[in-house]
C-alpha cells in the first residue's frame, strides 16, 4: 500500500472516540482503497454499520477518474505520434513536385517544387516554389523565386 506522504485528519466524537475524517494521498491506488475499505469494515461498530453504497460509489468514481486520466494520456501520446509521423512524411517530399488542386489563370493545375517543411501550431506546411515553366532545350523547370506555403492536408498529387 502506498503510505508515503499520507495526511490523516481525525476528530473526537461526542462519545470520546477518535474518528478518521479524511485521508489524503495522491498516490492511493484502487488496491489501497479496497484495503482501507476492508480495514474500516473490520473496525466498524456493529450497531451502526457504515453505508457501503456510498463507499462503493466513491470507489467507482475513483476508478472512472483513473480511467479518464489514462485515456487522456494515451490520446496525448497518440496525437504526438501522429504529428511526428506527419512531419516525417512531409520531409520525404523535399525536392519532389506536388499539386494542391488549384488552377492558375491559364486553366492548368498549379505545380510546386518542395524546398522545405515547417510545423506551426501543430500543422505541417510545405514551403515550395511554384513551377512557372519548362525549358525544352535544357530540360529544366523555371520557378517563382518566392515560397508558397502549402498545408500538407491540401496536397492532391506527388510526382
Amino acid at each position: 500500500m502506498a503510505v508515503d506522504d499520507v495526511l490523516v485528519n481525525s476528530s473526537v466524537g461526542v462519545d470520546g472516540n477518535s474518528y478518521t475524517t479524511s485521508i489524503s494521498n495522491d498516490k492511493l491506488t484502487n488496491d489501497d482503497f479496497l484495503k482501507l475499505l476492508l480495514e474500516e469494515m473490520k473496525m466498524q461498530d456493529p450497531t451502526e454499520p457504515m453505508d457501503s453504497n456510498a463507499l462503493m460509489d466513491s470507489q467507482l468514481q475513483m476508478s472512472q477518474i483513473e480511467a479518464n486520466n489514462d485515456m487522456s494520456k494515451a490520446m496525448q501520446e497518440l496525437s504526438l505520434a501522429y504529428k511526428s509521423s506527419n512531419l516525417a512524411t512531409s520531409a520525404s517530399m523535399i525536392n519532389h513536385v506536388i499539386e494542391d488542386g488549384q488552377i492558375d489563370d491559364t486553366g492548368a493545375t498549379k505545380s510546386y517544387k518542395v524546398a522545405s517543411v515547417k510545423q506551426e501550431d501543430g500543422e505541417v506546411y510545405l514551403m515550395a516554389n511554384k513551377i512557372t515553366g519548362y525549358d525544352e532545350e535544357t530540360k529544366t523547370y523555371t520557378y517563382d523565386q518566392e515560397f508558397t506555403q502549402i498545408p500538407m492536408l491540401n496536397i492532391t498529387k506527388i510526382f
